[in-house]
């Protein structure tokens, strides 16, 4: 009787347990990723991220850069590290690494990272992320037109005016693809105007036969920006979950005003997303003053990168 009863007993705690642990999973599955890291549910681990080299950073800038950055994540997250590689050769960056920052080729199984979008203030941002669920960009660009000061007849059509349509570019325009070879040679020999994205105008003005005679000026698409998007982030979805939640977490970090300041303000070129970087990225930079408008102006969305 008694060896009856203790089988019996034994068999409710088993099925008692299953269910707690049933229940439990399903409770930890609606947990936002905040609420599962408070919870201890993110356990502290390394996570490997490649990335290839800025075109407009040496690798000395680029790794003093991001080592502040990588410090102040786990500053804010102690126990969790990011080993980070940055690669002079994009063909050269790993398979096997648990996320990628800019990769060459968008990888074959992405985790879903809407999880993102839902916990970020949207608020904060000059873009709409919930359309996002394996991809997320930390900085955008805009199309612009470059052209030299010294060509007056230019000068003067363009004087006064925030930006112009792309129908009304000048006919002698270059709009074809352009790489940074072409635009070294435009920077050279500036005969006719060119037609980028606003992140080149570093090219421009760290160039000494073309800073301070080369201008921009914003593009409209039927009276709206076309927003250029960079920095894709994507993560494994062949990484285990808890490494999957910690990029998460470090995606988060790069998005936030720290991070965004660090990356697109003091360094010129692609603009940051988080709209109080984006501030202090136009006040820094004078040909990026301008582009102030774009936080009131409509916009031609395009998520994309070029």
């Amino acid at each position: 009787m008694f060896k009856q009863y203790k089988k019996q007993l034994i068999c409710c705690l088993a099925v008692l347990l299953a269910s707690i642990w049933a229940v439990w999973m399903l409770i930890s599955q609606k947990l936002t990723l905040h609420q599962r890291f408070a919870l201890g549910l993110v356990r502290p681990d390394v996570i490997s991220v490649s990335m290839p080299l800025p075109g407009s950073m040496s690798e000395t800038d680029a790794q003093n850069t991001f080592e502040k950055l990588t410090a102040g994540f786990e500053k804010q997250y102690p126990g969790f590290g990011i080993d980070l590689k940055i690669y002079t050769d994009a063909s050269a960056m790993p398979e096997d690494s648990d996320m990628y920052l800019n990769g060459e080729d968008a990888l074959p199984e992405s985790a879903d990272l809407s999880e993102i979008c839902q916990e970020i203030d949207m608020q904060n941002y000059l873009t709409d992320f919930s359309a996002i669920k394996q991809g997320i960009p930390l900085s955008f660009s805009i199309p612009v037109l470059y052209y030299d000061m010294a060509d007056m007849n230019l000068f003067q059509q363009l004087a006064g005016k925030d930006s112009i349509e792309l129908k009304n570019l000048p006919e002698t325009a270059f709009r074809d693809s352009v790489d940074d070879a072409f635009f070294q040679e435009f920077l050279n020999h500036p005969e006719y105007p060119v037609l980028d994205n606003s992140a080149r105008i570093c090219q421009a003005e760290q160039n000494p036969a073309s800073s301070g005679r080369i201008h921009m000026i914003p593009v409209t698409i039927n009276g709206g920006y076309r927003k250029i998007y960079h920095n894709f982030c994507e993560v494994s979805a062949q990484s285990d979950k808890n490494k999957q939640n910690i990029a998460m977490l470090w995606i988060e970090y790069l998005l936030s005003e720290e991070a965004q300041t660090i990356l697109f303000a003091e360094h010129y070129g692609e603009l940051p997303l988080h709209e109080s970087a984006f501030d202090t990225a136009v006040s820094q930079h004078r040909e990026f003053r301008r582009l102030e408008i774009l936080k009131s102006q409509p916009e031609t969305e395009d998520i994309s990168d070029e």
